[in-house]
């Protein structure tokens, strides 16, 4: 046999400048076997937190707008509530008449007046709102119509129905020409007549 050449010496052993890299190589591969199920698995435990923060902020979602639409009903209830309560107190002061007198301190049938209208109104089962209205003087006669005391508004008309064409106003006592004859107060029906009229009913 023939003595090996010089160079064919180093291709032997030597895996020497890229044989060495070669074994580095060979060396990481059962470190790159080992680190990859690491990876992986961290990978894995990542991307399950990832949808477990998914799904946690998914239900936190769903709890806020659970509380919000809660919140919503409530409010619309108190509303519809507040609305019923403002709906009842309107009804209740159309059923309750606004009744006027108008007096002046040098007659007192005012007096008599209030108690027929309070016995009236018992009669039909309503609670008017009485105003008492002093008239000072011959200008606020003038300026307020007014035809002597009492004289009895409901909802603003006279409840005597023969008062649109008189022009007489003044300080004085009323009278009025009932079916049963001159009187210092007005007919009952009607005080009567006026207070149904301003009622529910009417």
């Amino acid at each position: 046999m023939s003595p090996p050449a010089a160079g064919s010496r180093t291709s032997k052993c030597g895996l020497g400048g890229d044989g060495r890299l070669g074994l580095g190589l060979l060396a990481l591969v059962p470190v790159a076997c080992c680190a990859f199920p690491v990876l992986l698995a961290t990978s894995i435990g990542l991307t399950a937190v990832a949808w477990g923060g998914a799904a946690a902020a998914a239900i936190a979602a769903a709890a806020l707008s659970t509380v919000v639409l809660v919140r919503r009903r409530t409010r619309t209830n108190h509303l519809h509530i507040a609305a019923a309560n403002n709906r009842e107190r309107t009804d209740t002061e159309q059923r309750d008449p606004v009744v006027e007198v108008l007096y002046f301190d040098g007659c007192p049938n005012h007096v008599p007046a209030l108690a027929l209208i309070e016995r009236v109104a018992g009669e039909l089962g309503l609670e008017p709102k009485l105003r008492l209205v002093k008239v000072a003087d011959r200008e606020a006669a003038q300026r307020l119509r007014f035809l002597g005391s009492p004289t009895i508004r409901v909802g603003g008309r006279d409840v005597d129905p023969h008062t649109k064409e008189r022009t007489d106003f003044g300080l004085s006592c009323r009278v009025f020409r009932t079916e049963a004859g001159i009187a210092g107060q007005p007919d009952e029906r009607w005080v009567r007549d006026a207070l149904a009229r301003e009622g529910p009913a009417g």
